[in-house]
Parts: C-alpha cells; structure tokens; sequence
C-alpha cells in the first residue's frame, strides 16, 4: 500500500511539474460579426502645489466600449468598428462646483463634457489590429482622433510558458518647456504569471528607457506610467479584464516648491450581454444645448483640499469628498517628497544619471526567464 501511495505522489508530482513548464499559445480570435463589449472605468485624481496653494482635482467616467468585428484575413487580422455605447462622467476640482454628465440621462451636457457628449452612439474608427494585438492600421471616423499606439495588450508571437517575459517597444512624442520636440523611448513589460482555468494571468508594466531630468517631461509623460494585471482567456481569444494603476510623485514641475502627486486607476470588463445596437456608418450627432462654463471662484492659499486617492468606490459614485486640513508650511521651503501611501510596486521613472540597461537575454522566449 505503501508503494502505492508512494507512486501515486511521484506521479501527481510529476504531473504538477509537467503542466508549470508547458508553453501556451497566447493570440486573439476575432470572427466577422461578433461584437465584443465591455465596461471601462477610470479613476483619477490630481493633487498639485504650486507657491503654497494646494489644488485636487478628481474624476470619474464610466463607458461602454462596443468592437463590431467586420472583416478577418487568412493571416488573423481584424477589422472592427470601434464606438462608445453610453458614458457617465464626474468631475470635483478645488473651489469649483462638480461637474457631472450621463449620456442615458442627460440631455443637455455641461461645456467641459460637450466633445465627449458628441462622440456617443457614433462610429469612432476603423481599427485594424494582428493577431498578437498590433496596431496595423486606423481610420479616424467620428470623434476626437487619437494618437494612442497601441489599442490591445501584446501578445508574444510564439508559446511560452509561466514566468516568460516578453516586450513592446514604443517611441512617445512630447514637448518640452521650450516648445520643442523629444523624442522618448519607451517598452511595456509582460509577463505570464500563471494558467488556471483556461485564463492566463499577465503582469504588465511601462518601463520608460530615455533618462528624463526635465520635470516637464515628466508631467508630459506620467499617464503612460502604469502598472497592471491582465486575465486573458485562452480558448475565447480575447482579454476577459484587465486593471491598470498609476502613483507618481513629481517635484519641480512649476518651481523649485512646486508639486504634483497623481494617482490613477483604469478597469475593463468584458461584458456577456446582448449588444446594444450602434450605427453602421458614420451620421452627423444630433446638436446638443451647451451651457455656459461655470465662473472660477476665489482659491483657497491657506487650506489644503487632500483627496482620499485611493477611495476608488467613492469615487465611483462620484461622492469622493476631499478632507480638509491647516497649512502652515511657509512657500519658500524646498518640497520634498510626500510621503503617502502608494500602490505597491508602480513604476518610476528612470534615473537620470543611469543609463538603462537592454536586457537582451529575455528577449529570447524560448528561454524563459524564472522570477
């Protein structure tokens, strides 16, 4: 009985160990006529210093992204329609009313959400995307146009297995305080952290390669900083969901005591339901009644306004409510970094007097790299 069991263990053992070192083929399946939906929210907020006075500003929209999938090519290319369903946004900034609009509610949209309000129930682009996610091609059809490269997460070309990283290289296009333009290099680090169930578990994070000491940059560049998780299911082809975050700290921007703490989230959800019907070719939108912009009221120099960053539910209802506290820091003391609770492990950017380092060994998949 002993020998049994013993054969037993050596077996599911082996079995344990089979299954971590298997490679899995990782690639989207698009089919002509399908229709994949999902629910995206971002969540931001934005607290800066500058000469003493304190400013928060916080925001919330939630949307409906639709794909109707129109063409597929012998290679696995996907040409799909892409529109927004419906949005509901909120925002609250320091001394100012919120400011709120909800395109299945509201008819008359506030100046700051008109453009947004426009773009709703329209076709946006005509997007063509590989079978590993790569941006091939884009036509702008409605909307404001968008200067994002990459519309999917990436996909390494060949199985890998648990532990294998793979990468995305991109070159971002910024201004600096002068006007003029940089150019910054920059990659997306993936990595597949396990299989259960059919979903592939994937780490991603940007990396930015060209050291950046203009705190300018910096601010031109800090929504690219995320850090996240993908769940992707294997046998539908297609990211099930995904959640990206941001915490970064930047000083200098506008002065020597100036400040800027940021902190974002953004969330996608495949949605199952039946598809809301969205136009097929692109029509003018129905003309909207704007109304005036609110007046700025007096800002506050002595008061702080500091968010809850990380009330994520609060901010989903749009109720987040800043707390309010006493400054008695005098304007001329050089800032120093806050110290704040911040997500665990977000990317910073690269220091200045270190030149990044290629990591050309884990380019070669069939070589995975272990954690």
């Amino acid at each position: 009985m002993r020998m049994l069991a013993t054969l037993a263990l050596l077996v599911a053992t082996s079995t344990v160990a089979m299954a971590e070192d298997a490679k899995v083929k990782l690639e989207y399946k698009f089919a002509v006529g399908d229709v994949i939906r999902s629910k995206v929210v971002h969540l931001s907020t934005v607290e800066t210093k500058i000469k003493g006075t304190t400013q928060t500003a916080q925001s919330r929209s939630i949307s409906t992204k639709n794909w109707k999938i129109q063409e597929v090519n012998a290679d696995g290319d996907a040409t799909f329609i892409h529109s927004v369903e419906n949005i509901d946004m909120w925002q609250k900034v320091t001394d100012r009313p919120e400011q709120r609009y909800n395109s299945e509610k509201d008819e008359i949209p506030p100046a700051i959400y008109s453009e947004a309000a426009k773009s709703v129930g329209i076709p946006l682009a005509k997007i063509t995307v590989d079978s590993m996610g790569r941006l091939v091609d884009r036509e702008q059809l409605g909307g404001t146009p968008s200067s994002e490269s990459q519309i999917l997460p990436i996909l390494p070309a060949e199985p890998i297995a648990v532990g294998a990283a793979w990468y995305s290289p991109d070159d971002i296009t910024v201004r600096t305080g002068s006007g003029a333009q940089k150019h910054i290099k920059t990659r997306q680090v993936f990595r597949l952290k396990s299989v259960s169930g059919g979903i592939a578990t994937i780490s991603t994070e940007t990396q930015i390669l060209t050291p950046i000491d203009d705190p300018m940059l910096k601010v031109e560049l800090i929504q690219k900083l995320t850090r996240g998780t993908i769940k992707f299911d294997i046998e539908a082809g297609r990211v099930a969901s995904q959640q990206l975050d941001l915490d970064e700290t930047i000083i200098g921007f506008q002065g020597e005591t100036s400040v800027m703490n940021y902190l974002g989230r953004m969330t996608e959800e495949l949605i199952q339901e039946a598809p809301a019907k969205v136009a097929a070719v692109p029509m003018a939108p129905k003309k909207l009644k704007e109304v005036p912009a609110l007046p700025k009221t007096a800002s506050k120099p002595v008061q702080e306004e500091v968010a809850e960053g990380k009330s994520w539910d609060k901010l989903i209802e749009g109720s987040a409510e800043p707390e309010t506290f006493e400054s008695n820091e005098p304007a001329a003391k050089v800032a120093t970094k806050p110290e704040r609770p911040r997500i665990e492990g977000v990317p910073t950017l690269a220091d200045p007097a270190t030149k990044p380092v290629e990591e050309e060994e884990e380019l070669k998949l069939d070589a995975p790299e272990q954690e």
